[in-house]
């Protein structure tokens, strides 16, 4: 083990009380953060629910003969209108990794649409909604070349490229990720690389609950804060618990305990860079108040108009609420855009992007109105 290794477990399964892990953290979190938390307003447009791959956990996936396709450009346009007009600042683009590689149904249904790629059609729709609303595109499209990347950053502040696991093991037969090559780690790493290079900001993270011994948690949480050190990209990491989904083949399969998964969020904030903002669902949990004071500083975006359509059995929370249940807590919700105030400079995005942004945003890097106080 290295030291790392060590001071990790030791954290998360050691004998420190489960409060007192808490205080530290959130202590540390105040130190860089002080009493804010933020979330992001956004509008889910799920550009295509084809997919090359299969999670065992996902119902967010559509094969063609379960009815799998693609946004047509009204559709896309009228949900981000409704969007804009809700006051979303963020264009979540939600779609599976390049399903033309799989299904020859895709790629007719992407020439119909006048597109020969998912790529190519992604990046037409960030430039209209880039253009013609005040919403900020931010996509999840999968694996990413230097060169798609470097398109993403043309018509978005930020983007996604989620881990989910650093273990070899979810690969194999029965697993979350067999058969799904996108999955595989160094690929997902060789993409957040391709981001360090273009200096574009993303979001990554883990599903925890995919892993059950101590030794691949550990090793999660030990190669994820390494990962956050050596990388500059990363503005965020997503803490998700797992939640198992009927019609799915994990649909039996066990989740994370709170204890732990608190735990597991002290640990990444004491051990983390200051900096990293740490996020945690608020729709995944029975009880969002047990995590207030765990060391996050984000809950990540939350629709007023759309599903959450990748755990569409999890509804948002109630936003008047939230901010009560916050303001309990002595802290104060603040509405963010999809790119971190850290990484609103001109290294990290595009010039018109920039531009974009600095109209919007106060001296502290959130949207100037409409904040709770």
């Amino acid at each position: 083990m290295t030291e790392l290794t060590t001071n990790i477990h030791s954290s998360i399964f050691g004998e420190i009380p489960t409060s007192e892990l808490l205080s530290i953290a959130f202590e540390k979190k105040k130190n860089y953060f002080g009493n804010t938390i933020t979330y992001s307003p956004k509008v889910f447009i799920p550009l295509t629910t084809m997919c090359r791959d299969s999670c065992a956990y996902c119902t967010f996936v559509k094969s063609p003969k379960e009815g799998g396709t693609y946004l047509n450009e009204e559709e896309v346009i009228t949900i981000a209108s409704a969007g804009n007009e809700a006051g979303c600042y963020e264009a979540l683009f939600t779609l599976g990794d390049k399903p033309e590689l799989k299904w020859d149904y895709a790629l007719n249904q992407l020439n119909k649409l006048g597109f020969s790629s998912t790529h190519e059609y992604l990046i037409h729709s960030m430039k209209q909604v880039n253009q013609n609303f005040n919403l900020f595109p931010h996509a999840n499209p999968g694996l990413m070349s230097l060169e798609e990347i470097k398109d993403l950053k043309q018509h978005s502040p930020s983007g996604g490229v989620m881990i989910e696991s650093f273990s070899k093991n979810i690969y194999e037969k029965g697993s979350a990720h067999y058969k799904t090559e996108s999955k595989y780690i160094d690929l997902r790493l060789e993409t957040l690389n391709n981001a360090y290079e273009v200096k574009y900001p993303v979001t990554t993270g883990l599903l925890l609950g995919l892993t059950t011994t101590k030794e691949e948690i550990v090793n999660d949480i030990s190669n994820l804060i390494s990962l956050m050190s050596k990388n500059s990209a990363i503005q965020e990491v997503i803490l998700q618990n797992f939640r198992a989904k009927k019609n799915t083949l994990m649909k039996n399969s066990s989740e994370i305990t709170n204890d732990l998964f608190l735990r597991i969020i002290a640990t990444t904030r004491i051990y983390a860079p200051s900096h990293i903002s740490i996020q945690v669902p608020p729709n995944l949990s029975p009880d969002i108040n047990i995590f207030l004071k765990s060391g996050i500083n984000d809950l990540g975006g939350i629709s007023p108009l759309t599903i959450d359509w990748v755990n569409p059995d999890h509804l948002w929370p109630n936003i008047n609420k939230l901010q009560s249940d916050i303001s309990n807590s002595d802290q104060v919700m603040k509405k963010r855009l999809p790119v971190y105030p850290e990484f609103i400079k001109k290294e990290w995005l595009n010039s018109k992007i920039f531009e974009k942004v600095n109209n919007i945003i106060d001296t502290d890097g959130y949207p100037k109105e409409h904040n709770e106080q």
